[in-house]
């Protein structure tokens, strides 16, 4: 990465100014309308990337806030010689961010003369190593298959290799159907024997974008990869400049979900069937095949130590599922050596038996790849340890089961992230800009997201969305809808479905209808499935198909009804009529029984504050304001956003929510004068 310090001045605010002002070079070049909102924002970033400070702004819908930091951040990146990091959490900003605004950026860059010294920037997409295909591993696990897998599998390592020969950057996600995990894991870099000696071909295709990212000028990421490399100390170091290179700049987009992207990431996770799909990747007793089967390399003995780790973890998760999930998915641990942990043992015997493996392979890469196994194996029992101790004071630990196989996996997590991120992020002298649509809870005020995220040293602003809400947006709110009760979730069920089939009816475009949880959502999709009044519109439901697939089949139909829950609530970018109506069935807290919830709202407690007031409330409106925020997604958007929770009248916190809704009218209905309503709104708004 680049690193020399660069002592000239920037000029980049008076750069930036000139390319975002009315009658500027975007206007010129791009022909685009000028935004002053925008051009606000680009001249916050430009500000934080000349002076190395952090700067939190929230950039409502339509400001373009992606363009207001990338042309401002490619300049200095240029000038300076240091690389901009830019990081969103969801795969359709990353799209966005490479195919649509990146090349603008360039087309601005070629058209202008006084900037065209920028247009040859180079850029890179960062993910984690095992989403590369790694074709030295490839060919070696060709060549030994026989060892490795049974026909099935064979027959899916056959697929791969074919693609491997048309794809242009092996990850992951191009392969369609999905590889099967029990092949990909012996294909994919995720490997220490994926090196650029071994693979010096040029053919590996994580080899390529490693050297790509060491050249680059714009460095694009998810945050979970970026906060999983930080966590585990692969960036750059505590104490020196850069986030997560050397001397970096850093933008971290969709900034509201940072602080639960990191507190996953700072914590640890085992699960019964990760560790189970390792452990046979290391010999499988019931194929024979495995790891330590290449080359006939291992004796009994020693595959009867892997058999038996394998019993021993069946054994342990069976033992932690019957002691605390028998009644409940997920349980907080309070009491160190909570279980008796029977599978230490095995773990450090096989540990020490992959050391010997290791050192009796016949090749170099052979035995890198079972000394992965073996750090793999050391990282999971060091991990057990610390989860039945629960060796960290300041994080909370629980169990919980998922899935049809009932998974058990043991879990920790920081209570407060606030430090941590502080630390990592607003402490490494260089510029670090967290931006979203919604960080805000109400009329401007950033204290509740600046307070979990350790961003007290930032610059703030907010600057709202330029969108005619009072013209093109009408809120209907039910007066009467029930209210959450947990002894009748049928009958509120039935009664909420109603409502909501008889507004999908009343609006032609497409309707979202968003849920707190899949029991409400598939009540709700039985009952609308058998609706005679919706029986030529599409029903479609969270699950039925890849989320990706789920919403390019609503846009398509252009009149269906998508029901979703928690991912649906953001991310999803769906302009025009396909999109004309948002209900929002509840507000959407977090659940107050979940350990990592129960924990913060127990420490807000010991401090003497109010966790509904502190935590409860500024979240669910963060959430809610996004929820909101799928409706109008360009300047010729119409549309009706339905609220049905009826506590938004009923509880004086209700006009919070209220207070967070972009500035449109509020129409009021019941069960009785629904369609009038709703039809008056649609006059309203002339569609």
């Amino acid at each position: 990465m680049y690193s020399p310090d660069v002592k000239q001045p920037l000029f980049l605010s008076e750069t930036s100014d000139a390319i975002f002002k009315a009658g500027g070079a975007m206007q010129e070049y791009l022909g685009f309308e000028h935004r002053p909102e925008q051009e606000e924002m680009s001249r916050f970033c430009a500000q934080a990337f000349e002076s190395d400070t952090p700067l939190v702004f929230e950039a409502g819908t339509g400001v373009g806030k992606s363009l207001a930091y990338l042309i401002p951040g490619i300049i200095a990146a240029k000038r300076t010689r240091r690389p901009l990091i830019v990081s969103t959490n969801t795969i359709a900003l990353q799209q966005q961010i490479l195919n649509k605004d990146l090349p603008l950026v360039k087309l601005l860059f070629t058209r202008d003369e006084t900037l065209r010294e920028f247009a040859d920037f180079k850029t890179a997409f960062l993910v984690g190593r095992a989403n590369y295909l790694c074709t030295t591993r490839l060919r070696r696990a060709i060549a030994e298959k026989t060892e490795l897998f049974e026909t099935k599998e064979a027959a899916e390592l056959e697929r791969i290799r074919e693609w491997a020969l048309t794809t242009e950057t092996g990850l992951y996600e191009e392969l369609n159907p999905p590889p099967m995990p029990e092949v990909w894991g012996w294909v994919n870099a995720d490997s220490s024997s994926c090196t650029l000696k071994n693979c010096s071909d040029g053919l590996c295709f994580y080899q390529k974008a490693k050297k790509k990212i060491a050249g680059a000028d714009v460095v694009i990421v998810n945050h979970s990869l970026l906060f999983s490399l930080i966590a585990s100390g692969a960036a750059s170091e505590i104490g020196s400049k850069g986030v997560l290179f050397s001397n970096d700049m850093c933008v971290l987009d969709e900034a509201h979900l940072i602080h639960d992207v990191a507190a996953e990431n700072f914590g640890l996770s085992i699960s019964s069937r990760a560790l189970n799909r390792e452990l046979k990747r290391i010999y499988d007793p019931r194929k024979k095949r495995g790891l330590i089967m290449r080359g006939g390399l291992a004796r009994e003995i020693e595959k009867d130590v892997v058999a038996d780790a394998i019993r021993e973890s069946e054994e342990f998760f069976a033992s932690v599922r019957q002691k605390y999930l028998t009644k409940r998915d997920t349980v907080s641990l309070s009491s160190p050596e909570w279980i008796e942990n029977t599978l230490d043992k095995p773990l450090e015997i096989l540990a020490q038996t992959l050391a010997s493996l290791a050192s009796r392979a016949q090749s170099e890469q052979a035995a890198s790849e079972i000394k992965d196994y073996q750090r793999r194996i050391i990282a999971a029992r060091n991990a057990l340890q610390d989860a039945v101790f629960l060796s960290s004071r300041d994080h909370v630990y629980w169990v919980e089961k998922s899935g049809s196989s009932e998974n058990v996996s043991i879990q920790s997590a920081p209570i407060d992230v606030a430090p941590i991120l502080r630390e990592v992020l607003f402490e490494r002298e260089t510029s670090v800009i967290l931006t979203s649509a919604t960080l805000a809870t109400s009329k401007g005020n950033l204290d509740s997201f600046i307070e979990k995220t350790g961003a007290e040293a930032a610059e703030k602003f907010v600057a709202n969305s330029p969108f005619d809400y009072k013209k093109n947006m009408r809120v209907m709110l039910c007066n009467d809808a029930p209210e959450p009760d947990k002894d009748s979730k049928k009958l509120d069920c039935e009664n909420i479905a109603k409502i909501i089939e008889r507004l999908c009816a009343g609006v032609e475009g497409g309707t979202l209808v968003l849920f707190t949880g899949y029991y409400e959502m598939n009540k709700t999709a039985d009952f609308l499935y058998e609706s005679n009044i919706l029986k030529d519109r599409r029903i479609l439901v969270q699950k039925q198909m890849p989320r990706a697939e789920l919403i390019a089949r609503f846009k398509e139909h252009g009149n269906a009804v998508l029901l979703g829950t928690d991912s649906f609530w953001t991310g999803i970018d769906v302009p025009g009529k396909a999109l004309s109506q948002v209900i929002i069935t509840r507000l959407p807290f977090a659940n107050p029984s979940h350990p990592l919830v129960e924990a913060r709202n127990n420490k807000i407690l010991s401090e003497g504050g109010k966790p509904f007031i502190q935590l409860s409330i500024p979240e669910a409106i963060i959430k809610f304001r996004q929820g909101v925020g799928r409706l109008i997604r360009s300047k010729t958007d119409k549309g009706i956003i339905s609220l049905l929770d009826s506590r938004l009248v009923s509880k004086p916190y209700g006009r919070n929510f209220m207070a967070a809704l972009p500035p449109a009218p509020v129409l009021r209905f019941n069960s009785g004068n629904l369609e009038l309503q709703l039809k008056t709104a649609l006059n309203e708004l002339k569609i």
